[in-house]
């Protein structure tokens, strides 16, 4: 993890700490949905978040609350103003993206990226979702993507965990297989 990843998941960790300190979870929630779709709709607002603001860290402060002062919970807002005061709004993309994970978690969502080496039908797509359900649980979000690198097969991810049934993930195993040496006393007969 390197150090802007870090900084944004102990910022999520204190976002929904407050939030649910406050009973604003639900409310904070939306914000962050809220907030990803604006970055991604708006090239002024990434600019205006990434170029950092300038003026003093209180001057920083009040030009989100004139932005944002009447959209987002007061919990929100005051957490966009500390990411202002200290330069970090260009870390909002990251900051959602934690938070949506502590949320799931939260609510006992999997987050469940699957990637097939070809189009997939509704069947192959169904399996997976009920391996995932009895394993944990049904209440899922499912993201499915091709990826023609797999050559064959399937590459899953729920939550952290992944599940490599692709052949290119089989000829991976081969190859690190193959390159090990061999111990004495292990050798085929």
């Amino acid at each position: 993890m390197n150090g802007e990843s870090a900084y944004a998941r102990a910022y999520a960790r204190a976002l929904y700490g407050s939030a649910q300190a406050r009973h604003e979870v639900d409310g904070v929630t939306q914000d962050i949905l809220a907030l990803e779709r604006q970055w991604v709709g708006s090239p002024e607002l990434r600019h205006f978040c990434k170029r950092g603001l300038p003026g003093s860290p209180a001057g920083r402060a009040r030009s989100v609350e004139k932005l944002w002062g009447g959209t987002f919970t007061r919990t929100m807002v005051f957490f966009l103003s500390v990411l202002a005061q200290r330069d970090h709004l260009g870390m909002v993309p990251l900051i959602t993206g934690q938070y949506q994970k502590m949320d799931d978690r939260a609510q006992g969502r999997s987050d469940v990226r699957i990637s097939f080496a070809c189009e997939p039908g509704e069947e192959e797509i169904g399996q997976i979702r009920k391996l995932v359900a009895d394993a944990y649980g049904p209440v899922m979000k499912v993201a499915v993507r091709v990826d023609p690198a797999l050559i064959a097969g399937t590459r899953f991810f729920v939550n952290d965990r992944r599940v490599d049934a692709s052949l290119a993930g089989r000829l991976a195993r081969l190859r690190a297989g193959l390159t090990k040496p061999q111990q004495p006393g292990k050798a085929a007969s």
